[in-house]
């Protein structure tokens, strides 16, 4: 049987068909690009037209102007929560894997179960005490409550992920360390970190993804235009009462994954190993 599947994956048929598979996944994101390179009167042109009979930026010059440059404030809005909650992402789940996976702490087992349970808690079902704990406390719509929000519900996934990576690392190698002199501080710094990087660049990509695309957070907790992130701002924009404005809206979006789309051409040659080695124990 696996001598059938290697000759398969030798075969030319195999790459045909996963390039047919890749073109399927890709065709929304051709369209929309097509979209915001038309002009307003060819978008709604019956038959549509993959390729623009007139290519355009004007959409693209139209959305950074629109109201004052209010698009700016947006996308400078999900930048800021996005870097503040994938560095704290990051760093708190790298401690807290380290002290799963190599110190001797008191019930560890349990708080690791506790934090893994977390995982099955459908974040809908807290949006009303969260809402209420947040107006309490004076950080409804602020940068701060989102941030803290985002850092909360993707810690789980994060410090599963660095706990099996540093479960990956030999205990002996922490232990030659320690007696060589090193703190525990220096022995998690210069030895041990550099040893799970594919794991943290995995971490920071889904903490990134998810807050950048993020949608229902948003939309409750930051109202005020200063605080609104992107996908709630060109929604805004673009969808009115009387209709929608295609050009905005498709320009809008392929700005959008950009940022996202940058990250991963940086990180992709640890995201595999990341994957892997932060998930299988």
């Amino acid at each position: 049987m696996s001598s059938l599947v290697e000759a398969f994956k030798n075969h030319k048929s195999f790459y045909i068909i996963n390039i047919i598979i890749s073109l399927l996944f890709l065709l929304p994101i051709i369209w929309t690009l097509s979209t915001s390179l038309k002009i307003t009167s060819d978008i709604t042109s019956y038959p549509p037209k993959w390729i623009p009979p007139t290519f355009s930026l004007d959409h693209y010059k139209t959305i950074w102007t629109f109201e004052n440059g209010i698009f700016s404030l947006y996308f400078l809005n999900s930048v800021i929560l996005t870097t503040f909650t994938v560095i704290s992402v990051v760093f708190i789940s790298s401690l807290a894997g380290y002290g799963f996976s190599k110190l001797k702490l008191p019930f560890k087992t349990l708080f690791f179960i506790m934090i893994l349970a977390a995982l099955m808690i459908p974040f809908q079902s807290l949006l009303i005490p969260l809402y209420s704990i947040m107006k309490d406390i004076g950080l409804l719509n602020t940068r701060l409550a989102l941030i803290i929000i985002y850092t909360t519900f993707q810690l789980p996934f994060g410090v599963f992920m660095m706990k099996n990576a540093f479960d990956a690392i030999p205990t002996s190698l922490r232990e030659a360390a320690l007696i060589d002199g090193s703190s525990e501080y220096k022995t998690f710094l210069r030895v041990m970190v550099p040893l799970v990087w594919p794991a943290m660049a995995t971490v920071a990509i889904f903490s990134a993804y998810t807050t950048w695309n993020d949608f229902l957070v948003a939309l409750v907790f930051g109202v005020n235009d200063n605080v609104k992130t992107l996908n709630i701002g060109l929604t805004n924009m673009a969808i009115g009462q009387y209709g929608t404005d295609w050009g905005l809206l498709t320009s809008g979006s392929m700005i959008s994954i950009l940022p996202i789309i940058i990250l991963f051409i940086f990180l992709q040659k640890y995201f595999i190993n990341g994957i892997t080695s932060g998930s299988v124990k």
